[in-house]
Formats: structure tokens, C-alpha cells, sequence
């Protein structure tokens, strides 16, 4: 079974289209807000805006609330428990969709990112790409 690479995407981009990236694998940045190992469950935000994470499939982790972390995994729609324990002053101040979850696979963390460099390059990477496949298709080998 090969697993594919996740997609750098941005909370607010998950949070603007939740449909969009169901079922994609996507890799997502952001600080740890809140973590509850009884339900298996975080909320990470970037900015104003906040991805809920299930944490089932990493395992034994130890989470610092405050931190910055990278997560990859497949985005999955969303049952009513998975935000029952959200903090409701939390939702007041950011963008979030409870649609869906991002079911982590890949954990690290990443304090000491510039997120504003870490955008600039993704960003640019997608340009590139976005380049690179129109010449693969005006040009054919």
C-alpha cells in the first residue's frame, strides 16, 4: 500500500471549502490550541482560522499546547462528537468548519517556523508547479 505525500494547503483554505478536500491527503501547519487524550482530539489554528485533528492513528505523543506543528493526513467529513469538547469562546474568535476532520497519520513539530516565509514558499512551489505542468503540456517529449 503506497501512502501519497500530503498537499501543503493552508487552514483557511480547509476551512473556505471543506468539501473540496475530502478524502485528499494534505499537510497542515499550524499552533496546537487544544488537545484532549481522551477523545483523541486537537484543535490546531493558524491565523483566525481553526482545523479540528483526530489524533488516533500517531500513537503515543506528547503535545504542547502553544507549539507549532506540521500534520499529514487525509481529510474525513466530520461526526457531531468530534466537537463536542471545543472550548465555545474558541469558536467565537475564528473561522472553522465542523465538516471536517484531518485524520492525522504524520506528526512533527516544527516550532521556530517563520509562517510567513513557510507561506511565501508555498505559494511560490505552487506557482512553479502550475508552471511546469503547462510546459509539460506545450510541450510534449
Amino acid at each position: 500500500m503506497e501512502l501519497e505525500p500530503g498537499t501543503p494547503v493552508f487552514l483557511e483554505e480547509l476551512v473556505a471549502r471543506p468539501p473540496q478536500y475530502i478524502g485528499r491527503t494534505v499537510r497542515a501547519t499550524g499552533t496546537l490550541h487544544s488537545y484532549s487524550p481522551k477523545t483523541d482530539r486537537a484543535a490546531l489554528v493558524d491565523g483566525q482560522s481553526l482545523l479540528l485533528i483526530d489524533t488516533k492513528l500517531l500513537g503515543v505523543h506528547q503535545y504542547h499546547i502553544g507549539q507549532t506543528y506540521q500534520l499529514i493526513g487525509v481529510v474525513v467529513a466530520s461526526a457531531q462528537e468530534d466537537h463536542e469538547e471545543l472550548p465555545k469562546d474558541l469558536l467565537e474568535d475564528v473561522r472553522y468548519s465542523l465538516d471536517i476532520v484531518l485524520q492525522a497519520r504524520v506528526v512533527r513539530e516544527v516550532d521556530g517556523l517563520d509562517m510567513a516565509i513557510y507561506r511565501k514558499s508555498v505559494v511560490l512551489l505552487r506557482a512553479f508547479l502550475q508552471d511546469e505542468t503547462k510546459t509539460a503540456i506545450t510541450n510534449p517529449v
